[in-house]
Parts: C-alpha cells; sequence; structure tokens
C-alpha cells in the first residue's frame, strides 16, 4: 500500500470565499455565475525520444527549435471551477506521487483562500498520475470530503480490468490508481457520455486513454471545455496533430479525438482549458491554414 486511509476530516473553514482571495494576481475567468481558476501543479519535463515514429520525431524536433527547448517543459494545470454547482475541481495535478516539482494545487487552492476540505467535487479528466496524484498522499485522501468523477470506460479500464489483461505501459500504474480510488470509497461517481453532473458535461475524447474525457461547462453563450492529454505539447500538436507520442494507448484514435475536439472548438469559438497547455493554460484554439494555434485568455 502507497498511502494510509484517513478518517473523516470536518469541514471547519466553510465561512472562507473564493472571492476574498488573498493573491491578488490569480488568474480568474467568468463564465456566467461560474469563475473559473487555473491551478498550476508544476513543471513536467518530457523529451522527443518520447515520440516513436522517426519522421515524428524529426518533425517535431524542427518545430521545438523555432521556439526552443524549454517548449518541452509541459505545464501541468488542474482547474478550480466555483459557481452554483459548489467549488469543482478538473484533475488533481500530479501532487508528489509524480515526483520532481509537482504537488502545488494544495498551495494553490489556499492563495485563493480555499481549504482542500472545501472541495465538493473533481471530475476526472482520465486516471494517468499527473492528473490524480493529487488526490492522495501520506496521509490520506487530500480532499476528503469531495466526490470523484470518472468516466464509465476510464473506470472501468483502470478498476476492474484483472492486471494480465492491461498493456504493460498501464500495469505501471495500475496499483497506485487503484490505491488511490480505494482511499474514495463510496465517493466515486461514475459518468456516462453526455451526463450533465453539476453542470459540466462528458464528452469522451478516448485514445489516450480508453476513457479519456473532456468537461463542457455551459453558461447562456459561453463554453468552457477542459481536457486532459488532447494534446501534450502545444508547440507540437497544434501544428502537426498526427504527431503521436507513446503516451497515447491507442495513437490512431487519439489523433481522431485530438482533430473532432479541435475543429469543434475552433469552429465554435469554445474556450479551452488544458492541462499542458502554455499559461494560463486557458484560451482559444484557432486555425491557421490546416493547424491550430493557442490564444491565451478567455477573450482572445
Amino acid at each position: 500500500m502507497l498511502y494510509a486511509k484517513p478518517g473523516p476530516v470536518a469541514r471547519e473553514d466553510m465561512r472562507i470565499s473564493v472571492f476574498s482571495m488573498k493573491r491578488r494576481d490569480m488568474e480568474r475567468f467568468e463564465f456566467g455565475e461560474f469563475s473559473v481558476f487555473p491551478l498550476l501543479d508544476g513543471p513536467l519535463p518530457t523529451a522527443l525520444d518520447k515520440i516513436p515514429d522517426p519522421e515524428h520525431r524529426a518533425l517535431a524536433q524542427e518545430l521545438i527549435e523555432q521556439v526552443g527547448s524549454d517548449a518541452l517543459t509541459m505545464n501541468v494545470f488542474a482547474f478550480l471551477i466555483c459557481g452554483p454547482s459548489g467549488k469543482l475541481l478538473i484533475d488533481a495535478g500530479g501532487g508528489k506521487l509524480k515526483g520532481g516539482q509537482l504537488g502545488q494545487v494544495p498551495q494553490q487552492l489556499s492563495a485563493l483562500g480555499i481549504s482542500c476540505v472545501e472541495i465538493d467535487a473533481i471530475f476526472m479528466t482520465h486516471l494517468h498520475v499527473d492528473h490524480f496524484g493529487g488526490l492522495f498522499d501520506r496521509d490520506g485522501t487530500v480532499f476528503p470530503n469531495a466526490e470523484i468523477v470518472v468516466f464509465r470506460e476510464e473506470a472501468q479500464f483502470w478498476l476492474d480490468t484483472p492486471v494480465a489483461d492491461l498493456p504493460q505501459r498501464a500495469r505501471r500504474s495500475v496499483d497506485a490508481v487503484r490505491e488511490c480510488m480505494s482511499l474514495y470509497q463510496g465517493r466515486i461517481r461514475i459518468a456516462e457520455a453526455g451526463e450533465v453532473v453539476r453542470q459540466l458535461r462528458a464528452v469522451p475524447a478516448q485514445g489516450h486513454s480508453p476513457g479519456h474525457c473532456c468537461w463542457q461547462l455551459e453558461t447562456g453563450d459561453r463554453s468552457l471545455l477542459a481536457w486532459g492529454d488532447l494534446i501534450h505539447i502545444s508547440h507540437i500538436h497544434l501544428p502537426a496533430p498526427h504527431i503521436a507520442f507513446e503516451y497515447d494507448l491507442d495513437p490512431a484514435e487519439a489523433l481522431a479525438s485530438r482533430r473532432r475536439i479541435l475543429d469543434r472548438v475552433a469552429d465554435d469559438g469554445i474556450v479551452v482549458a488544458g492541462a499542458h497547455l502554455p499559461s494560463p493554460g486557458i484560451g482559444l484554439i484557432v486555425r491557421q491554414g490546416a493547424a491550430y494555434a493557442f490564444r491565451p485568455g478567455s477573450d482572445s
């Protein structure tokens, strides 16, 4: 067992409001009755050798040379959504389970005057370590009062599939996934495609993982679509969506999802929140010929 299961935690600080922020420089985006805050969990380096196809890797090298090698360090964002449905998170970051400089989501929340015990629900885009690792630590659950919302296909793959039937890559982290989810036993909600939970709609985007899922917030004439690993490095995947990293369990399906979602948000002007997008992690996807580009900010 990686971490021990905790006892219940009382919500002692419910009087704290997100709108009396301690940090005035925290990015905040308004969507009707909802306020959305990107929470930077930390940096996560990657490398071009994570691209198996040599032609893809050579093209990625050219693209990175145009912007500098720092572009190979991904941001890891979670997103706080505050509104009528409560205080919600999209993903939880990697926590200390992933190592490195990740694990900053609790401090980011604290900077907004919010305690982890105030979080009502956490919507998982998928169950990879840099997205679920922040759910638990050596003391147990980091968010002791939160409901964990997982898309059905993702839950079935990680929680129900016999280990021997999992792809080799998935076996490396399945024990951590199952231990983490066991700590939240009784508070895991399984969502179906298109289902709306606390005003967030499940939008499947499989391929990176069997149940990778976007979550769409719709408020009047404005929409926000949050994704996990639809893209990894924006300076690679937006100009060349076909490039496949080894992180995708089904590269062909991941590419189909990537193109479908990028086309949709670009055509409809939907604001996106991406776990690995450049700061502030929220902005618009626009077309550039057959490719795409990211414009930071919801009013770009």
